[in-house]
């Protein structure tokens, strides 16, 4: 689900430019409720977010999207967990204080019998030298999406056949595959 209209506690286009890297935090933890309200985060990952947990908790989890992250893959995302399905992919964040850091992420359903009661993910490093490639990616993405205030699905097709050129050019067959080879 994209969060359209929503307005957060702190300025979420606040951006340094400042990259931080994760450090010792080897896993970044959170789950959501099905809307994506963030109902449990890690110490590790209010740490490198400089957000506190209970600042966390309540908020959809688009507080800590950077505003480079093409809409584009936040609606790739939906499409695979709405299916009950996994999504890898590689995520700009953005900090309270609009520094960012670089995660490989991992976004599940969490389900209790068959019923989705929300969706977890977990954060890893990236290799660093394949963050430039990323950066690239996103940036054509971003500029290929159109009016990013509109949620016509048919505005993502332009910039996912852009990814899929792009996960094809590095030798896979899908984006899973190519997050998972990402990894440091």
């Amino acid at each position: 689900m994209l969060s359209f209209g929503y307005t957060p506690p702190v300025d979420i286009t606040k951006v340094t430019g400042k990259v931080i890297g994760l450090g010792s935090h080897r896993a970044l933890q959170s789950k959501t409720d099905c809307e994506g309200i963030i109902t449990h985060a890690s110490r590790s990952l209010a740490e490198i977010s400089g957000f506190t947990v209970d600042e966390l908790i309540g908020q959809p989890h688009n507080i800590l999207r950077h505003p480079d992250m093409p809409d584009t893959v936040y609606y790739l995302m939906w499409q695979e967990i709405q299916a009950d399905k996994e999504f890898f992919g590689v995520v700009k964040n953005r900090c309270k204080n609009g520094d960012h850091y670089w995660v490989l992420t991992r976004v599940a359903p969490i389900m209790q019998g068959d019923e989705k009661v929300g969706y977890t993910s977990a954060r890893f490093t990236p290799r660093a030298e394949l963050i430039p490639e990323w950066e690239e990616l996103f940036e054509k993405m971003r500029e290929i999406e159109g009016d990013r205030n509109s949620s016509d699905p048919a505005r993502f097709k332009p910039a996912i056949e852009e990814v899929n050129r792009f996960v094809k050019r590095h030798g896979h067959s899908s984006l899973s595959q190519l997050v998972l080879s990402a990894r440091a």
